[in-house]
């Protein structure tokens, strides 16, 4: 993956720019509100991304439903909001990237994320030592020793 034809300067565009479309699909998800209703249209929830229930409207009929049943109707209106909320928030990702790659698709793999982040880290790392190696040879080469950095 860091083979000699690696460049640094393309990789940090490429972050500059997924970091300003995350930023922009961010801005654009607090617009975005997900919109579900039980199949008997007696509940209705709207959920958004700061409130996974921003409204939730109770026929007065669905009052007469049993308890339990209220309940599970409520929690699986709740979770359809939800589900509809997430579906747009993933085309908006689609939209914006396109074919380059959209990062929620690396969310759902979570092996390949922890070994990329594996190798992003092996990669700071060495350049890490790089630099501190670079560092200690022009200290030798100026004859600089035993001097603390400047801070």
């Amino acid at each position: 993956m860091f083979g000699p034809d690696f460049d640094i300067d393309k990789v940090l565009e490429d972050a500059q720019r997924r970091v300003t479309k995350m930023t922009a699909i961010r801005e654009q998800t607090a617009h975005l509100t997900g919109h579900a209703e039980s199949t008997e249209g007696r509940i209705k929830v709207t959920s958004s991304a700061t409130d996974p229930v921003a409204e939730l409207r109770i026929d007065p009929r669905a009052m007469r439903m049993p308890a339990e049943e209220l309940s599970s109707a409520i929690r699986s209106t709740i979770t359809a909001a939800r589900h509809d909320l997430d579906r747009q928030v993933e085309e908006l990702a689609a939209f914006e990237y396109g074919d380059a790659g959209n990062p929620l698709d690396a969310l759902k793999d979570k092996e390949n994320m922890k070994a990329t982040l594996g190798e992003v880290q092996g990669m700071f790392e060495k350049a890490g030592r790089d630099t501190q190696t670079m560092i200690d040879q022009l200290r030798r080469n100026l004859g600089i020793t035993g001097q603390e950095p400047p801070r």
